[in-house]
């Protein structure tokens, strides 16, 4: 998000986190400010989600927890709750698959750990520390505790994997469906109300457990106010007998709403429009090719029904068209082109304006440049300048050659677009003989890994490869992505790079190097 991509992008782009527990962690205060309105809880656990675990498992799993949780102040039937919260995730995702399975072999009366390696088996395909089986994990604790809060956590956190998720979401369910009196003094009485926070910001945190009831319930009656939800929170009130049955728990509406959109759709919303940006997929860019967007406009009291957008790119992209104008409701399609992509990280915003010239909105625009060398190169091998190096990795032969093939690898997709040498220790050099004398203004070297990109390094040039100059030297350098250098015009024929040490702590004799450029200025 710093970077300006807005959610739901921001969790999903490349984001091998996006399936995690992160954020079904957060479910159950959203169930404690709409409790018995199940489809607010799923919108602000989606929202919620979004952020960093974009359209994914994770987010899959907060809104199925959120759910399930906010019906529980309402529903006891455990199997009610499973149900109602499976209609809110798409049907297919790991989630549901997890859940259904666990479920299904309780109701077959299979054993707890039974249960547990088929959950395994069914996540398979995302593994430990996701979504899909730790939720699934939940489930069989839910399930297999009965009505005993020390069974049910207890079941939950030896299925293991992330089982401090696990044993705390089971808990806080059966916290909702039974309250203290369900929870056993052997549990209660070993540990405090009081509440020791280390990683809130921003304002006072509760300090014991009363102070953060008493704060999210008055939360959660303004929050129910404000939805005008048909829901109330009195002081001394039982819940409503059939409060389930009264209450709409399965909301179809919010349920399509939610799924309808993509990891790469924007909603942005302003007093009186509705904006949609369909980045049409990942928003990468690559050089000389064309990458469409959408931009969709809808006016929310009839007001607008005319507007001029105004196009801006920065990094050397154009935006076609520039200056248009659109009767609203409507869509537009933009084309974004670059001959060569210079910067990684490229932004830019669409303006709307009424006619009058008044602005009504500002749209942020974000882009991953995949990087081109830069034409006037004259270090790459189609001209003939030979690479050469002092090692290799013995599973990567050949990989020298990559330091001047014209292929840039991104911090996620190096491998096989690097020189890698060998892991014998530091120092380790890579060069490049040119054909013929030219003159140097500047050099540009792209890293690989960057969890391993030099740190220390010498650049040195020569003529004839035996009298060389020192044209720069790093020490403690700190950009994992790329190091560039102009220097006064210098006559050479070979280049030479001198890695003295990287920056990863796990291959410390490792030098690795994506593409070496050599320019005349």
């Amino acid at each position: 998000m710093r970077l300006g991509i807005p959610p739901p992008l921001s969790g999903h782009f490349r984001n091998i986190w996006r399936d995690s527990n992160g954020a079904w962690i957060r479910s159950e205060i959203w169930a404690c400010l709409y409790p018995g309105v199940p489809s607010l809880a799923a919108k602000y656990a989606f929202e919620d989600a979004c952020v960093d675990h974009g359209i994914a498992e994770g987010t899959y799993g907060e809104v199925f927890l959120a759910v399930l949780e906010s019906c529980a102040f309402v529903e006891r039937d455990k199997e009610k709750l499973i149900e109602i919260a499976l209609s809110y995730i798409p049907p297919d995702c790991g989630v549901a698959k997890s859940v259904k399975v666990a479920r299904d072999c309780w109701r077959r009366g299979l054993d707890w750990r039974t249960a547990r390696e088929k959950v395994v088996e069914a996540s398979r395909k995302t593994g430990w520390f996701m979504a899909p089986q730790n939720i699934g994990f939940v489930v069989i604790g839910l399930l297999y505790g009965g009505g005993d809060f020390g069974r049910a956590i207890c079941t939950a956190v030896n299925c293991g994997d992330d089982s401090d998720c696990t044993g705390a979401t089971v808990g806080s369910i059966m916290g909702i469906l039974y309250g203290t009196k369900g929870i056993h003094r052997m549990w209660r009485e070993p540990i405090s109300e009081e509440l020791a926070n280390v990683a809130i910001g921003g304002f006072k945190p509760p300090s014991n457990i009363k102070e953060l009831t008493d704060r999210v319930v008055k939360m959660a009656k303004v929050a129910l106010r404000y939805h005008n939800a048909p829901v109330d929170i009195q002081p001394q009130a039982l819940t409503t007998a059939d409060a389930s049955s009264r209450l709409k728990l399965i909301d179809k509406e919010t349920i399509t709403r939610l799924w309808a959109r993509t990891p790469y759709q924007i909603f942005y919303e302003f007093p009186s429009l509705n904006v949609t940006l369909d980045y049409n997929g990942e928003p990468i860019i690559e050089g000389d090719k064309l990458r469409d967007i959408k931009l969709c406009l809808s006016s929310k009291d009839g007001r607008i029904a005319r507007l001029k957008i105004i196009c801006q790119m920065e990094g050397g992209i154009s935006i076609f068209p520039s200056v248009s104008r659109i009767e609203v409701p409507g869509c537009l399609r933009l084309t974004l082109r670059a001959k060569e992509i210079k910067e990684e990280n490229i932004s830019g915003k669409i303006l709307l304006y009424t006619p009058g010239n008044k602005l009504v909105a500002e749209i942020p625009l974000f882009f991953s440049g995949k990087l081109t060398v830069h034409s006037d190169d004259f270090a790459l091998a189609k001209y003939g300048v030979r690479a050469e190096s002092d090692s290799e990795l013995s599973w990567e032969p050949g990989c020298t050659a990559k330091v001047n093939d014209g292929i840039i690898a991104g911090e996620d997709d190096f491998e096989g677009k690097r020189w890698h040498s060998a892991l014998t220790p530091h120092p380790h050099w890579v060069s490049l003989i040119l054909p013929e004398e030219k003159i140097l203004g500047r050099v540009i070297i792209h890293f690989a890994d960057p969890q391993g990109y030099p740190v220390d390094f010498d650049g040195e040039v020569s003529l004839d490869g035996k009298e060389w100059q020192k044209i720069f030297s790093q020490r403690n350098y700190g950009n994992p992505r790329r190091y560039e250098c102009r220097v006064e015009p210098t006559p050479m024929r070979y280049f030479r790079l001198t890695i003295y040490r990287s920056a990863s702590k796990v291959w410390e004799n490792a030098a690795q190097i994506s593409e070496i450029e050599l320019l005349p200025k």
